[in-house]
């Protein structure tokens, strides 16, 4: 057993559409962290899908929207000038007979947990890149922190992602819709995500795109810190070549109880969900 427990806070309520925001001070970081949060139906997974909305491992410095799902949900139809962002990349996946890798190029569109030609369970994977490896881990908590946010519009046909760091970047619709939050309502601003500028993901899903919008749903979220693991363990060699030179395993390293442990917490400011006022009244 290592010093630090891992941390798992589940919510109860399910969604099935909605805004997520999530406003950070700071966020784990370091060898052997693997932070999250995200949005999982888990006893129904993957058929009612998975969002990851921000995630990390080890030392990765930008930020990611993946979305994990059954067959026939690719991101193949995304709209040119829709997105700030890229996609993640799949090469050098073993082929399953031979076992050599196929060094092919591809991008990471296909959500389908088992694609063939991507990484176990890597499904489709859009990668920030305005702020250029500072959206995540280390750098942004140097930056004081930052929020992220993420729609799921399966009515505007769309899942869309932004992150803004540090705060004085964040729109100002958005900003005065967090500190309004708790007011009552009449007081509260309402955000608007047109006035956000591009978000850094687009996702096209439901009628007319390549992936009907029945992949996601009754999910709830999840906000967790998990150490070493099936991600962060498994690329702790390559993430962290200093440290593997003296311990052999992320565990090893973990449980030697390092000073670089003190970066592995949450400060959370604040999380918002909003949904639109049609689907409050329907609910």
């Amino acid at each position: 057993e290592g010093p630090r427990n891992s941390v798992r806070l589940e919510g109860r309520r399910r969604f099935n559409r909605g805004l997520f925001i999530i406003d950070l001070r700071h966020m784990p970081a370091g060898c052997g962290t693997w932070p999250a949060f995200w949005l999982t139906d888990e006893a129904n997974w993957p058929v009612n899908g998975e969002i990851d909305i921000v995630e990390g491992v080890n030392y990765q410095d930008t930020a990611k929207t993946a979305l994990h799902a059954t067959r026939e949900c690719v991101m193949d139809d995304v709209a040119e000038g829709s997105k700030t962002g890229s996609w993640d990349t799949s090469i050098g996946i073993p082929d399953r007979k031979t076992g050599i890798p196929d060094m092919t190029f591809r991008w990471a569109q296909n959500c389908f947990v088992y694609d063939p030609h991507q990484w176990l369970n890597q499904g489709c994977v859009a990668t920030d890149l305005k702020l250029e490896g500072r959206s995540l881990g280390m750098p942004l908590n140097d930056n004081g922190g930052g929020v992220y946010a993420l729609e799921w519009d399966g009515q505007n046909r769309h899942i869309r992602t932004w992150v803004f760091s540090p705060h004085n970047r964040v729109p100002s619709n958005l900003r005065d819709a967090m500190r309004t939050a708790t007011l009552v309502e009449g007081e509260r601003i309402a955000p608007d995500t047109n006035l956000w500028g591009l978000p850094y993901g687009n996702f096209p899903i439901g009628e007319g795109t390549n992936c009907p919008a029945s992949h996601f749903k009754n999910m709830r979220l999840v906000i967790n810190l998990a150490f070493c693991g099936s991600v962060a363990g498994n690329r702790y060699f390559m993430d962290c070549p200093t440290k593997y030179k003296k311990f052999k395993t992320c565990e090893q390293y973990i449980e030697s109880q390092p000073e670089e442990l003190n970066e592995a917490y949450w400060k959370i400011r604040g999380v918002y969900v909003y949904e639109r006022e049609w689907v409050r009244q329907w609910n």
